[in-house]
């Protein structure tokens, strides 16, 4: 029988365990537990090509500031403003693992607010980052880097104005991780008991970076993606972390379009 594997987010879940495992922890669906989900890609080839986006350099330069009038015709998008008109965005296969990294980042904010988690996160923030070129951390960053690269701009748009733009949410992306490594060295140290509002302040920067990524993006996309993760959690019934071909029709088929794509570009 062919399965389709989810690659769950981030963080592996802290969910009340004693110590962490190779399995993912699920949701109580009675609970608002905070969970990190671990991504384990099934043909690391796939991620290595993914992370190779990483070596795409994105051009930034400085660019010359709008006129108020230019400003007025640029669109608002998720309540933020965009420094360049985007005329086509790429699929919501494309988005999905962002969504979990998202997910991953929400739940980290309310879990670190606990100090008995705090070994498990550190934990798994070593794993995250760990694996130089291919670590976790870089194959998120990839992902986002990839998105961004497919987005495709007005063809009226300034040259300089897309360089701005991509600056901005890879601003966001940067910050996302540096955020993420500062909450992994703070926890990490000895006084950790006596600065947890530094902790936590590291999780929360992290999860508003990531959500300023998330502002620039259409919402109805957004909404789309974040419908496909939690069908998808409800699909995967025996909660092993894959589809068979029983669960994936529990997907509506254009869901099982997207997440057969999402599959093939990610693992």
């Amino acid at each position: 029988m062919k399965t389709f594997t989810i690659p769950l987010a981030v963080l592996a879940s802290l969910c009340n365990c004693k110590a962490l495992s190779s399995h993912v922890c699920r949701p109580s669906t009675s609970t608002r537990e905070t969970l990190l989900y671990e991504h384990n890609p099934v043909d690391d080839s796939r991620r290595s090509l993914v992370v190779s986006s990483l070596l795409s350099a994105i051009a930034i330069s400085t660019a010359p500031t709008r006129t108020s009038a230019a400003d007025a015709a640029l669109p608002t998008i998720g309540g933020a403003k965009q420094s360049a008109r985007v005329a086509e965005w790429p699929g919501i296969d494309s988005l999905e693992p962002m969504y979990e990294l998202k997910v991953s980042i929400d739940a980290l904010v309310n879990g670190v607010a606990e100090p008995k988690n705090w070994p498990f996160v550190e934990k798994r923030l070593d794993k995250f980052f760990q694996g130089g070129l291919f670590s976790e951390k870089n194959f998120y960053f990839g992902v986002g880097l990839q998105y961004m690269n497919d987005m495709k701009y007005d063809k009226s748009e300034l040259p300089s104005y897309v360089i701005l733009d991509k600056e901005t949410r890879y601003a966001a992306l940067e910050e996302t991780m540096k955020s993420l490594e500062r909450l992994k060295s703070t926890l990490s140290s000895p006084n950790a008991s006596v600065i947890k509002d530094v902790i936590r302040d590291n999780a929360i920067a992290s999860q508003t970076a990531l959500a300023s990524w998330f502002a620039l993006l259409p919402q109805g996309d957004v909404a789309a993606v974040q419908q496909l993760f939690q069908h998808v959690q409800m699909a995967d019934t025996n909660r092993d972390g894959k589809l068979s071909d029983n669960e994936l029709e529990l997907l509506s088929p254009l869901e099982q379009e997207l997440w057969k794509k999402r599959v093939k570009k990610f693992g």
